[in-house]
């Protein structure tokens, strides 16, 4: 397979270097420069705080035209906040959806979404389903299909996945959004894993909203996130903590959201030119076809079935696969193993059930390696589970 080029150098990451770590996709992981970037910040803040929040508010505005240069978005529509579950919950405050009306979504929603949801639905007399998508998946196309034939007049509002969880499946959201227009439904995309790891182009989706993380595959500190809305949302999307700017604008009232840390927004920046410096390209390209190694190499090894096309068009740099049928299939057995191996082998990775089965997914990215799926799979040997 191929690998980035030697002469690039990604930097030293602030990971352990004693673990094995296959969990890119939960939190993501900064390198030391983007850290130490952090840090500089918080030490400007904290030499003067009045000074940085009241008369250097163009650093975050620099930031975000930075983050909607890198994610295809007019910054008109864009606004920051600290995780992309927080930006669902601020479009749904603000989609002024009426009693009756449904919040349609898919059974490999985030779990941490799901729960959102069906709250605001039970707290407004909403109606909350989701369309049953079974592992394995055949093609896009057959998730385009299920989701037109799950619409009804009821149906308001659309939350999908451009990259889902647990399951690391792509979804063909420019052909889902299209649908949505057709049916006239709103679409809401949870893009939390989609930039750094896919190329993005918002403005040429056309969602209605489209939230992200910029934590995960960007590499970004924790509590660096976005909403964008579409011209016919601006005005009346809000953030869930309303503050002096409101109705002044997206922009304003993202902006402000109550005295908060915006280190992070800021130093989302560095992340970006750090990764533009080896070429955002080449590393999508390095990490997509690392996952698809890894994936070949466990469903191999442990002679089992891809949950998407085998070509790999339906995954990025996450790839899923069932534990062996023995393996534990429930959610506690299953952290109970995943602990397991952190704990004897300083290996990283979930473990988790989906649809009855017991399952780990693993992450690709510049530190990862082959040889980390070779001391995964020596582990799960060790403990005993394929016996």
């Amino acid at each position: 397979m191929n690998t980035i080029p030697e002469h690039i150098n990604s930097g030293p990451w602030m990971l352990d270097p004693a673990i094995t770590y296959l969990n890119h996709g939960s939190f993501g992981a900064r390198t030391v420069e983007v850290f130490e970037a952090q840090q500089s910040i918080k030490r400007s803040f904290e030499s003067s705080p009045v000074d940085f929040l009241d008369r250097r508010q163009h650093l975050i505005t620099e930031a975000r035209e930075c983050i909607c240069s890198f994610v295809g978005a007019d910054s008109e529509g864009f606004g920051f906040v600290d995780n992309a579950t927080t930006g669902v919950g601020a479009v749904v405050s603000s989609s002024k959806l009426v009693q009756g009306d449904e919040i349609l979504t898919t059974s490999l929603v985030y779990n941490g979404v799901r729960q959102l949801l069906k709250h605001y639905c039970k707290e407004n007399d909403l109606l909350y389903r989701e369309v049953e998508i079974l592992l394995p998946i055949e093609s896009s196309d057959s998730i385009v299909s299920l989701i037109e034939s799950s619409i009804t007049p009821e149906t308001a509002l659309l939350v999908v996945d451009h990259i889902a969880s647990a399951s690391a499946v792509v979804f063909p959201v420019k052909d889902i959004i299209q649908l949505c227009r057709q049916k006239g439904v709103l679409v809401l995309v949870d893009g939390a894993h989609a930039p750094g790891m896919v190329e993005l182009s918002i403005n040429s989706l056309q969602p209605d909203w489209y939230v992200a993380n910029l934590h995960k595959w960007t590499c970004a500190p924790i509590g660096a996130a976005f909403v964008w809305a579409n011209d016919s949302h601006r005005k009346s999307t809000h953030p869930l903590t309303i503050s002096h700017g409101l109705d002044e604008g997206l922009q304003k009232e993202f902006d402000w959201q109550g005295t908060r840390d915006v280190s992070a927004w800021i130093a989302a920046v560095d992340a970006v030119k750090s990764g533009a410096e080896i070429g955002w390209d080449t590393i999508r390209a390095h990490n997509h076809e690392l996952a698809l190694w890894m994936q070949d190499h466990l469903l191999k090894a442990w002679n089992a079935e891809s949950l998407t096309p085998i070509d790999g068009n339906m995954l990025g740099s996450m790839a899923t696969v069932y534990l062996p049928e023995n393996a534990p299939n429930e959610l506690d057995s299953c952290v109970a193993l995943r602990d397991e191996i952190y704990e004897k082998y300083a290996l990283e990775v979930p473990i988790f059930p989906i649809q009855g089965r017991g399952a780990l997914r693993v992450s690709a990215q510049l530190y990862s390696s082959e040889e980390d799926i070779e001391r995964l799979l020596a582990a799960i040997s060790s403990i005993g589970i394929l016996e």
